[in-house]
C-alpha cells in the first residue's frame, strides 16, 4: 500500500531560498526591458479645463428674476445635454478656427499619421488615397475626428460644473485646446443667445403690433361708450362725474343742516334771555354788533353816573330821573337791536331748510339717476380693464423688446456658462507612467516566478515529509484460530 505524505512548509521556503536570486534577477530584467520599451512609446499629456453651467433664458421662460437671481433649476439630464453640446461638430469646428489647425502643419502631420494608420489597416496594399491627396473639406471633417477622439468631457459629481480633457503628444497643445474647447463652447453660447434674441425680437415685433391695434380699439371702445351712455369721468382719482356730484350735494346738504341747526340754537337762546332777565350783554351777537357795543358803552356810562349821584343826590332829583330815563331808552334799543337779530337769525334758519329741503331733492333725484347708469358703469368698467390689461400686456412686451433688443449685440449678450478653471500645461505625461509601471512589473514578475517555484518544488515531490496524518491508520491483521478435531 502507499503511504500519503502532506507539505512541508520549511521544504517549500528552502526550495525559493535555493532560487530567490535567479527570480530577482529575472524580475529585474522583467522591469528593465518594461522600461525600455516604454522609453519608445510617445508620451500622452492630459490637461483640463472646467466649465460651470448656468440657465438658460428667453422671454417666453425667464430663468432668473429682474436682479438676475437664477429661478430655475438645472438638472442632470441639462448636464448632460450640454457635454452633448460641447462635443458637437460645430463647437470643434470653432476650435479648428480659433486655433487655425488646419495651417498647423505638425497638428496636420499628426492628423494625416492618424489618418494613413487607418486606412492602411481598412485598405491594404496602398489601395486607399494618402491624407494629403483627400480634398481639403474632408481634412476638416478628419481633423475633427481625430480631435473628438482625443476629448473627455465629463460632469462632476453633484455639481454643475463639467470637466473638458484633451490629451496630447504636446502639453502646450493639450492645454491650447483644452481651454479653446471651452471659450469656443461660451462663444457659442452668446450666438445662440444672440440668435434667439433676434427670434424673439421679431416675434415680439409681431406681437406688439398686433397689441398696440388691440389697446387702441379697447380705448375707443371705452371711449365710445362713456360718450353713449353720458358717463362722464373726473380727473380726481378715475372718479365719475355723478359720483362726484352725489359727494358734493351730501357735502353741501350737512352744511346747511349745521347752518340751519346753529341759527335756530342762537335766536332761540337770545330770546330766552330776553324772556328771562332781558340783559343780552353776554350774547355772542353782542360782541358782533358794533351797535350794541355802542349801546352797551353808553348804557355803561350811564349807570356809573347814577351810582355816582345817588350818593349826592335824592331819587327824586331831576338829574337822577333824567339818567333813568336815558337808561330805559338804552334798553329799549338794546332790545329792538336784539329782536331784529334774532328775527334775521330765524329768516336764515328758514331759508337753511328751504334750501336743505332743494338739496334733499335734487340728492334723491341724483340718486335715482345713478341707480339708473350703474348697469352702465359695470359695463364701462368691464371696457377699462379689458383696455387696462391690454396697456400692461403693452408695457410688458415692449419692455422685454427692449431688453431682448439691448442683447443682439454678441459684445453683451450673456453667456450662461462660465470657465472658471483653465487648463494648464501638463508638466508630468498623463501616460506612460514609466517608474510605476516598471515597478509593477518587477513585482508582478517576481511573484509570478515565486508560484512557479513553489509549484515545480511541489509537482518534484520535493517538499513532502513524512506520513499523512489527516489518513486513517491501517487496521493490522488479526490471527483466526481453528479448533483441531482429536477423533
Amino acid at each position: 500500500m502507499s503511504e500519503h505524505y502532506e507539505v512541508s512548509v520549511g521544504g517549500l521556503l528552502t526550495a525559493i531560498k535555493r532560487s530567490w536570486l535567479k527570480l530577482l534577477l529575472i524580475s529585474l530584467i522583467i522591469a528593465a526591458i518594461t522600461f525600455v520599451i516604454l522609453l519608445q512609446v510617445s508620451p500622452r499629456y492630459m490637461s483640463e479645463a472646467r466649465v460651470l453651467v448656468s440657465p438658460t433664458a428667453s422671454f417666453q421662460n425667464p430663468a432668473s428674476d429682474r436682479t438676475g437671481n437664477p429661478i430655475q433649476n438645472i438638472d442632470q439630464a441639462t448636464i448632460l445635454s450640454q457635454i452633448q453640446v460641447i462635443q458637437s461638430r460645430d463647437i470643434i469646428s470653432g476650435v479648428i478656427d480659433n486655433l487655425k489647425l488646419m495651417d498647423d502643419v505638425a497638428f496636420q502631420t499628426y492628423v494625416a499619421s492618424q489618418t494613413n494608420s487607418y486606412l492602411s489597416d481598412i485598405l491594404p496594399f496602398g489601395l486607399g488615397s494618402r491624407y494629403q491627396d483627400i480634398p481639403k473639406d474632408i481634412q476638416v471633417e478628419l481633423t475633427i475626428d481625430v480631435i473628438t477622439a482625443n476629448i473627455q468631457v465629463a460632469s462632476l459629481t453633484e455639481s454643475r460644473v463639467i470637466g473638458l480633457r484633451y490629451y496630447s503628444s504636446d502639453p502646450k497643445r493639450a492645454a491650447t485646446i483644452a481651454n479653446s474647447l471651452a471659450s469656443s463652447y461660451i462663444e457659442w453660447q452668446r450666438s445662440e443667445t444672440v440668435q434667439q434674441n433676434q427670434d424673439d425680437s421679431i416675434r415680439l415685433a409681431r406681437l406688439i403690433d398686433d397689441l398696440k391695434n388691440e389697446v387702441e380699439k379697447s380705448e375707443a371702445a371705452v371711449a365710445d361708450y362713456r360718450a353713449k351712455k353720458g358717463i362722464y369721468q373726473t380727473s380726481q382719482n378715475d372718479v365719475t362725474l355723478s359720483r362726484q356730484q352725489l359727494t358734493e350735494l351730501n357735502s353741501r346738504i350737512i352744511a346747511a343742516r349745521e347752518r340751519r341747526a346753529e341759527s335756530e340754537i342762537r335766536a332761540k337762546l337770545i330770546r330766552d334771555m330776553l324772556k328771562r332777565d332781558g340783559e343780552v350783554s353776554n350774547a355772542p351777537e353782542t360782541m358782533r354788533s358794533p351797535l350794541l357795543q355802542r349801546l352797551s358803552e353808553q348804557k355803561t356810562r350811564v349807570k356809573r353816573s347814577m351810582s355816582e349821584l345817588n350818593a349826592t343826590l335824592l331819587p327824586s332829583h331831576p338829574r337822577i330821573q333824567q339818567l333813568r330815563s336815558e337808561l330805559r331808552g338804552l334798553n329799549d334799543q338794546i332790545r329792538q337791536e336784539m329782536l331784529r337779530i334774532v328775527s334775521s337769525m330765524e329768516n336764515d334758519a328758514i331759508i337753511a331748510r328751504a334750501r336743505e329741503k332743494s338739496l334733499l331733492k335734487s340728492l334723491n333725484d341724483l340718486k335715482n339717476l345713478s341707480v339708473q347708469t350703474d348697469g352702465d358703469e359695470i359695463q364701462l368698467r368691464a371696457l377699462e380693464r379689458e383696455a387696462r390689461t391690454n396697456r400692461e400686456l403693452l408695457n410688458t412686451y415692449l419692455a422685454r423688446f427692449r431688453d431682448a433688443n439691448a442683447r443682439k449685440d454678441s459684445a453683451i449678450a450673456p453667456a450662461y456658462a462660465t470657465i472658471i478653471s483653465k487648463a494648464h500645461i501638463p508638466s508630468a505625461p498623463y501616460f506612460p507612467k514609466r517608474v510605476p509601471m516598471a515597478l509593477l512589473a518587477f513585482f508582478a514578475s517576481f511573484l509570478i516566478g515565486l508560484a512557479i517555484v513553489s509549484v515545480m518544488a511541489v509537482l518534484s515531490n520535493g517538499v513532502y515529509a513524512g506520513r499523512d496524518r489527516r489518513k486513517n491508520d491501517p487496521i493490522e491483521p488479526q490471527p483466526v484460530f481453528y479448533e483441531i478435531d482429536q477423533k
